[in-house]
């Protein structure tokens, strides 16, 4: 089978090196040309052209930043994509439509394939897969796409984006909170793997609390999600809630503070960094 992958930062790359060790001929597309370094010893054939990456491929997967450069690649294959698209970017509900848009009037066969986890999962083909749109197209696509992870078939395209949207506001939430506790946690003066392995037992568990939890502790945190695409989900999000007359209260406060962060310099690894800022706060 043949794939275009269109985006190789750290999940596209994932999915693409991951697809190559399953035997399928894998071509790439950046726009950045330092990519195909990134890809040496690897069967992922780096292109230059979009077109010529999308020409002939049976999927083509997205895997770019946000809605809006995802509107520019849809927009720009629609004439040369035959094959089905798998559109893993997370995008606001008005950035889902206007590509809608392109996808009805050139008759493309589109999935909104929204991701969880993270690079090494994509790599290990352990994503889970929230998909929207034609369910006949996700029962054709099933294949591929439980080769890339755990598809779960949601709905609509709106419903699968939304989905992924609450999914970012729960961790991102979540992360806030254990940057607050951190401070707290400092001052008893305990071993951060002690400390995390204690609370993972209990009531208090989460993905967040295993992954970046240690990561505040220590102060050395690993690159993941920037502070700038979390703050850019949880904006899609609030406008996602207000179209719909609902107030996410916490989640404007949790904003405000992740801005704050952003202008203090913090968050260029991860966004859990936001503990640093909080620090400021802790008694001598």
């Amino acid at each position: 089978m043949r794939v275009c992958i269109i985006g190789l930062g750290r999940m596209g790359r994932g999915i693409a090196v991951n697809l190559s060790r399953r035997g399928h001929e894998v071509l790439g597309f950046d726009v950045d040309p330092n990519t195909a370094s990134k890809l040496s010893g690897s069967n992922v054939v780096v292109v230059n052209n979009m077109v010529k990456c999308v020409d002939g491929a049976d999927y083509v997967v997205i895997a770019v930043p946000t809605g809006k450069e995802s509107y520019n690649v849809v927009n720009s294959i629609a004439g040369a994509a035959k094959g089905v698209i798998l559109d893993t970017t997370t995008m606001s509900l008005s950035e889902l439509n206007s590509i809608l848009k392109i996808v009805g009037e050139r008759g493309l066969r589109y999935l909104s394939v929204r991701l969880e986890k993270g690079p090494r999962e994509a790599e290990r083909g352990e994503l889970v897969l929230y998909v929207g749109g034609d369910e006949g197209l996700f029962k054709e696509s099933s294949n591929i796409l439980g080769q890339i992870g755990t598809p779960i078939y949601v709905g609509n395209h709106e419903q699968a984006t939304a989905l992924k949207l609450i999914s970012n506001v729960i961790l991102t939430a979540n992360t806030v909170i254990l940057a607050e506790v951190s401070s707290l946690i400092r001052k008893l003066g305990m071993d951060p793997d002690t400390v995390v392995k204690a609370l993972s037992m209990g009531g208090s568990d989460s993905a967040q609390l295993r992954a970046r939890l240690p990561w505040m502790l220590k102060g050395n945190y690993g690159e993941s999600f920037s502070l700038k695409l979390a703050r850019d989900v949880i904006d899609k999000a609030l406008e996602y809630a207000q179209s719909m007359d609902i107030q996410l209260p916490i989640i404007t406060l949790i904003d405000e503070l992740l801005r704050i962060a952003e202008a203090a310099g913090y968050g260029s690894r991860d966004f859990s960094e936001i503990a640093e800022i909080l620090k400021v706060n802790e008694r001598k």
